[in-house]
């Protein structure tokens, strides 16, 4: 509770990220009031637990100063989750002293998406503790995040054997799904990936009981030339080399779970009921609204949940597909979603198109304040009054040094949304979709026919 009366201010709370929160709004309101803040009383609480953002660090690189500003950022929305996206494709940026050249090979790219120039960087032990300490004193809890078995191609780069042929491997330049994932089959995969669990344990342990291990868009074409996979799925009794997927990650799971943490896995990742009830499902997928309520429900009936839906979620998108209105409409628990097993919601910046902590604000702002408004209380929403305090929370925001986009960029008219979304499907063509089908063929015509004739 926050109280006002003449030249005091009172703050009650029952803990620390209560305290914390009644200075965010006790700031907000001294800025929108100029200094003079009427007597007034806030009897305040939020809605859900869990209040996140997923940073991808993986696909361009923002520093220790960065993730401090953006910690700040998740403050003053009262959001108390980070979620670090901390390897995929285009590079790796958890340090790990069993493999060096992970950062030391996979944290670089010899160009982008927008550009010629080299890209990279990674963090060091000393890095994560700092920001996770500055995290923490904001009321913010830091989850790491390494994507697997897909999105690896930058481990991959470092240490061939991690593949299912040996194949050398550059870090990925561009974005897309790549078809080079970890070896399903071999031992060695499971070996590497415990030894990086254990350091990104042992370095955020202290700070979360959380750990992600991924688990989405795994291409299984390698697997199903791959003798290794072929024996693992055979030996495992579990079909086709496509289940390796849920085999995979449930495995990874269970180790997670042994070490004491919970695991948290994208939603398509684990579809046979394998992985340990106390894994976390997120889900993301694009689905209709329908679709969606059944499909959080039936999670919600084994497991917690945290709602990420990409409709709303996602904040990398241009306003032409998610704009203000559509971001202020996301339902993080449906009415027919049991709350017990409901852990929360997440908003998400994915980098494939942010390259900077500039593009990082005018993306996230407005739409961040509309969704960590609905996270922090979803019972009371109103378009409308949201709308007509959003210029005080932008201005609150912009005094600080976070500057957004304005609200007509936010909600585009049809000319401004076209040109909005011809940019954003234009970056999205590149020669990458040709090389993935190049080398399919090629390891098709190569392998396929070798384990063929071994049969």
């Amino acid at each position: 509770m926050l109280e006002l009366k003449g030249d005091c201010a009172e703050i009650r709370a029952s803990d620390y990220g209560g305290l914390f929160y009644g200075f965010v709004t006790l700031a907000q309101l001294i800025h929108n009031y100029g200094g003079e803040v009427p007597s007034v009383t806030v009897r305040d609480r939020p809605s859900l637990n869990y209040r996140g953002l997923m940073l991808d660090v993986a696909r361009y690189f923002f520093d220790k100063e960065d993730i401090f500003r953006f910690a700040d950022f998740c403050a003053l929305h009262k959001l108390n989750v980070i979620h670090l996206h901390l390897t995929d494709d285009q590079g790796w940026r958890m340090p790990v002293k069993k493999y060096p050249l992970l950062t030391e090979k996979g944290g670089f790219r010899s160009h982008t998406n927008f550009g010629v120039r080299p890209h990279g960087g990674y963090y060091t032990e000393e890095d994560l503790k700092e920001i996770i300490a500055y995290a923490n004193a904001r009321n913010i809890e830091v989850i790491p995040e390494i994507d697997m078995p897909g999105h690896m191609q930058a481990a991959i780069a470092s240490y061939p054997y991690l593949g299912c042929f040996g194949r050398k491997l550059e870090v990925a330049t561009h974005t897309g799904v790549k078809h080079d994932v970890l070896c399903a089959g071999k031992e060695s995969t499971y070996r590497f990936i415990f030894d990086v669990l254990d350091e990104v344990m042992e370095i955020f342990g202290g700070n979360t009981k959380y750990i992600h291990i991924g688990g989405d868009e795994v291409v299984t074409h390698r697997w199903k030339h791959c003798p290794d996979c072929r024996k693992r799925a055979e030996k495992e009794c579990i079909g086709s080399v496509e289940n390796l997927q849920s085999y995979f990650i449930s495995r990874v799971a269970d180790y997670v779970e042994s070490k004491g943490f919970i695991p948290v896995m994208w939603n398509e990742s684990e579809v046979s009921g394998r992985a340990p009830r106390s894994a976390v499902w997120q889900y993301w997928t694009d689905d209709s609204g329908e679709k969606e309520r059944e499909i959080l429900m039936a999670a919600c009936a084994s497991r917690g949940v945290i709602n990420s839906s990409s409709k709303h979620c996602y904040m990398d998108l241009p306003y032409a597909y998610i704009n203000i209105e559509k971001a202020y409409s996301f339902v993080p628990r449906p009415a027919e979603v049991p709350a017990s097993k409901f852990v929360g919601a997440e908003m998400a910046l994915w980098t494939e198109y942010v390259p900077d902590f500039r593009t990082a604000c005018r993306r996230l702002l407005p739409r961040s304040a509309a969704l960590a408004e609905v996270m922090w209380n979803s019972a009371e929403k109103d378009f409308g009054s949201f709308k007509s305090r959003l210029n005080y929370t932008l201005g609150f925001m912009r005094a600080i040094g976070f500057e957004g986009a304005s609200q007509k960029c936010a909600s585009p008219g049809k000319t401004r949304a076209l040109f909005q979304k011809l940019w954003f499907e234009r970056r999205q063509l590149h020669w990458q979709g040709l090389t993935n089908l190049y080398n399919d063929i090629k390891i098709s015509l190569r392998y396929g026919k070798n384990y063929e004739n071994k049969r």
